[in-house]
């Protein structure tokens, strides 16, 4: 499981598009493709193949280059953004913990959505101690879901009984 960032670090913004280039090359190595192969398949200029990581890093790349890099590699922009501000390496992308929370979020923004619509008055932000405990209770479910899983799993019961 990744590990997370300390809560109380404001990360620079330089240091955000720093990991957001660590992301992209670890993505690039762990599925084979080379700086080569996106300038063949235009989805960088050629010119920009020298130095690609740095100019991330120093968000001097195109908003529409950047997009079509990550829409190559198949990097989802919420968990990205969720591996980036709250783990501490460009692997965390691949934890279970980091694709849950970006289910989660995803899925929590849409819900939100629709039942705020149906109230009445103004909605305001909720407090961010109230964040942590709706957040605490609703990780402890997964573990509690997640722990059930496992006991499923390993019960050799469960060979004995058909399934279907």
């Amino acid at each position: 499981m990744g590990q997370g960032a300390n809560p109380n670090e404001r990360k620079s913004c330089h240091k955000l598009q720093a990991e957001y280039a660590d992301l992209i090359k670890y993505q690039m190595n762990r599925q084979g493709i080379s700086l080569r192969r996106l300038v063949d398949e235009g989805i960088i200029k050629s010119s920009h193949r020298s130095g690609l990581f740095e100019r991330i890093a120093d968000g001097s790349v195109s908003t529409a280059e950047f997009n079509r890099i990550n829409e190559r590699l198949g990097i989802d922009p919420v968990r990205a953004a969720i591996a980036v501000h709250c783990f501490v390496s460009p692997e965390s992308y691949e934890d279970p913990c980091c694709e849950t929370s970006a289910h989660l979020a995803i899925a929590l923004a849409l819900q939100l959505s629709e039942e705020m619509a149906a109230c009445d008055g103004t909605f305001e932000p909720i407090r961010e101690a109230l964040c942590h405990g709706i957040a605490q209770r609703t990780s402890s479910a997964i573990a509690r879901h997640h722990t059930a899983l496992e006991a499923r799993r390993h019960d050799p019961a469960l060979f004995d009984r058909p399934f279907g």
